[in-house]
């Protein structure tokens, strides 16, 4: 087995169905949020592939696919350094330069003390020992749970400053998307050195399926892990078609999740048979609660309306079948 780090590029072989895409969330201090996702696509069923950038405006809902040719699509091979057209995108430094009709967006920003999901041998990022399995249908890394922003950036009329904002790198590469899912993320609390991802899937397997979660709350700088490779258990869920009730243990440590839907979303884009569709509701304005308690002891109790937020497919079945 070869250690391949979640946060380098994983389709040089040029395999088909493929998709690969890097989420940045990046918060001002004030709260005001901006999603970028730089990716590539190519179909399984037709010769179409295509590079992308996804951007995502928490602070009015506006949302833009922009696509590239294949060929303004460069990332190097062992690391995260992605040229997209004129633009470029590594763990550290996010420089922008696009234009189109709907959108002029220009600039720098900068991270910095990111805090990735550890990667070692036998646990290779957050999923685990399954990291290693090729059946897989879609993988999925998390490459900072927080750290902090600097610069600015011009997005068509307004000026943008992301000094002693936070931000948040995950990505998704594979075949295609997982059938059903709950997935939410913030690290923007009363508590400034909190962050939260949490993610409930229905994943296929071969001709069968199941489901599986990866939890992390990054607290200054602990990382409180709940995943089923780490025996952790479930101890309470519950949807009512709105908002997730889900409370987890990992022996000495609990969790407790309230999750809601936001009021605003927009529909991201997501792989499809013959190209990237839109099909995924994200809302940057969703609510979590998150109560942390470990050795009998709450060491964490707050709440946000500043998170963003996907309840995908069917997720009564995908709730029954956690249970």
């Amino acid at each position: 087995m070869i250690l391949k780090r979640p946060e380098q590029f994983h389709g040089n072989s040029k395999k088909r169905p493929f998709f690969e895409g890097w989420y940045h969330k990046m918060s001002t201090s004030e709260g005001d949020t901006l999603v970028l996702i730089p990716g590539i696509y190519r179909s399984g069923v037709n010769s179409n592939e295509t590079a992308f950038l996804m951007v995502y405006q928490g602070s009015n809902g506006h949302f833009d696919y922009i696509p590239y040719p294949a060929s303004d699509f460069n990332c190097e091979s062992r690391d995260y350094s992605l040229f997209l057209g004129e633009n470029h995108f590594s763990l550290n430094k996010i420089d922008l330069k696009v234009k189109t009709d709907k959108i002029n967006l220009n600039g720098t920003i900068l991270s910095e003390d990111l805090k990735p999901w550890p990667v070692t041998l036998f646990e290779p990022g957050c999923m685990g020992w399954y990291s290693y399995v090729p059946t897989m249908e879609c993988f999925h890394g998390i490459l900072s749970m927080g750290h902090t922003l600097s610069g600015q950036i011009k997005l068509n009329d307004s000026n943008i400053n992301f000094d002693e904002g936070t931000g948040y790198i995950e990505k998704d590469w594979g075949k295609n998307f997982p059938k059903n899912w709950v997935w939410a993320q913030s690290n923007h609390f009363h508590e400034s050195e909190l962050s939260v991802s949490i993610s409930l899937a229905t994943i296929p397997w071969k001709r069968s399926q199941f489901s599986g979660y990866i939890v992390g709350v990054q607290h200054k700088n602990n990382l409180y892990r709940f995943t089923p490779y780490r025996r952790s258990k479930i101890t309470h869920i519950q949807f009512d078609g709105n908002s997730l009730e889900w409370h987890l243990n990992n022996g000495q440590t609990e969790v407790q999740f309230n999750i809601e839907r936001g009021s605003k979303s927009s529909l991201l884009y997501a792989p499809d048979e013959t190209d990237m569709v839109p099909k995924v509701a994200e809302y940057l304005d969703g609510r979590v609660s998150c109560k942390l308690i470990t050795d009998g002891k709450t060491i964490i109790k707050d709440q946000t309306n500043k998170a963003a937020v996907e309840i995908i497919g069917d997720t009564d079945t995908l709730v029954a079948s956690i249970k």
